[in-house]
């Protein structure tokens, strides 16, 4: 990471971030944009809401890269996104049947499928924060929205197309990997 915001600093060449799970990368890229260095930078929902100390040896379901760290990063990472030093919040929806996680650490399919629980788990480890539904939103939606240059959407305003998600942030469920919808594409098919 340092060696990174070294060459933004020399090049000025603007740079995004991807999967940052650890508060040093966190610490990193706060000076950096204190520098008012042209970084942005996200993480994800199982960087935010699992950690290693609770899974357990050769857990191929989680294997993800970077991979999942503990409470004291994760703690890092909600106080960077908190502050703003990280921008949002990305699913990295990396789907896998679970043939291609089977097997051990060194074989299974690294990534992890967030796309249908990603929100669910940023919102209920945000509350649990003290944070709020509209830091989520803004997280997940209008900041990712602002980075990839969609600029007609991330809001709800008269002017803005209406990208909308009706959803009952107090209603408690237990995640089914059997009952999740196959959002696998279909080239991991062939």
């Amino acid at each position: 990471m340092r060696k990174i915001v070294r060459l933004v600093a020399r090049t000025g060449c603007r740079t995004h971030i991807l999967h940052v799970s650890s508060g040093l990368s966190v610490d990193v890229l706060r000076r950096a944009k204190a520098e008012g260095l042209p970084v942005s930078a996200e993480t994800c929902p199982h960087y935010l809401t699992l950690d290693c100390d609770h899974i357990p040896d050769n857990a191929t379901a989680v294997k993800c890269c970077p991979p999942i760290r503990d409470l004291h990063e994760q703690d890092a990472l909600w106080a960077g996104l908190a502050d703003g030093t990280l921008d949002g919040v990305v699913t990295d929806h990396s789907p896998a049947s679970a043939d291609m996680k089977a097997g051990t650490l060194a074989t299974a399919w690294g990534g992890v499928s967030s796309l249908q629980v990603g929100f669910r788990a940023v919102l209920t480890g945000a509350m649990r924060r003290g944070l709020s539904l509209a830091d989520v939103v803004r997280w997940m939606s209008c900041n990712t929205a602002r980075l990839v240059g969609l600029d007609d959407r991330g809001d709800i305003t008269p002017v803005l197309r209406a990208d909308l998600a009706i959803i009952r942030p107090y209603e408690r469920f237990v995640v089914d990997a059997t009952a999740l919808d196959d959002l696998r594409l279909r080239w991991h098919d062939a």
